[in-house]
């Protein structure tokens, strides 16, 4: 199979996951999206960033993808073109406010990062995806519902699906440990900030996550971005 037919089956086995869980969990009555354009990748990317899950507007008033309406009141914004719920085509196009990305919160650190470490290139279109392990937008991560955490198998598919030379995996919660169960030879690179390990034939990098208020980005870029470089070209 092609990488797009691998994404396309992945796409539409999830989307059909996720839309059946909104429709019939109340806790999980929530609008789901990926986050860059799958269906423009014609080969695996050298990165795959991957966050927890995304954040709603009611956290972030500098996106506005979603409403008090949960699932429907997505499908009802025509923004997002999908009037009779996700489908597998919407889900691999992403988050249609992704142009936007420079306001989010996550988005300028990681750019700085790349481009102290001297590897911006990984951030250009068709070398990088990103996509969070849980689909579901919530206020944080925190609030995540217990039910999601069912559908964490189609992240692993996605991942499979992609197979990057290189994941960045933000964040240090439940969620992330679940992926990180599944990583061999983890090796910690900055105390409690960053380490390294394996997962298939991808180097996974995992960071402390850039939103995190008491998390050290700013005061640690030349020490991340020291790190990162000597990853990569070890790694390439």
């Amino acid at each position: 199979m092609t990488l797009q037919e691998k994404l396309t089956k992945w796409a539409n086995e999830t989307a059909a996951a996720y839309h059946k869980l909104a429709k019939e969990d109340k806790s999980c009555n929530k609008p789901f999206y990926t986050q860059s354009n799958l269906a423009k990748l014609d080969k695996s990317p050298e990165l795959l960033i991957l966050g927890i899950n995304p954040a709603d507007k009611f956290n972030c008033e500098y996106d506005h993808p979603i409403d008090e309406n949960g699932y429907k009141g997505q499908i009802q914004n025509e923004k997002w073109g999908i009037p009779n719920g996700m489908t597998g085509e919407s889900l691999l196009k992403g988050n249609p406010f992704e142009q936007e990305k420079n306001k989010w919160k996550i988005w300028p650190p990681i750019e700085k990062l790349f481009n102290m470490s001297g590897q911006s290139y990984m951030l250009e279109e068709g070398n990088y995806a990103y996509s969070n392990m849980i689909l579901y937008a919530t206020k944080n991560a925190k609030v995540i519902p217990s039910k999601a955490l069912d559908l964490l198998p189609h992240s692993f598919e996605l991942i499979d699906a992609l197979s990057p030379r290189f994941i960045l995996c933000l964040g240090k919660d439940n969620v992330v440990n679940k992926f990180r169960n599944n990583i061999i030879d983890i090796k910690e690179i900055i105390t409690d900030k960053m380490w390294i390990g394996k997962y298939n034939q991808s180097i996974v990098i995992g960071l402390e996550h850039p939103s995190n208020r008491r998390g050290g980005w700013n005061k640690h870029y030349d020490e991340y971005s020291q790190a990162l470089k000597e990853i990569i070209e070890q790694n390439k």
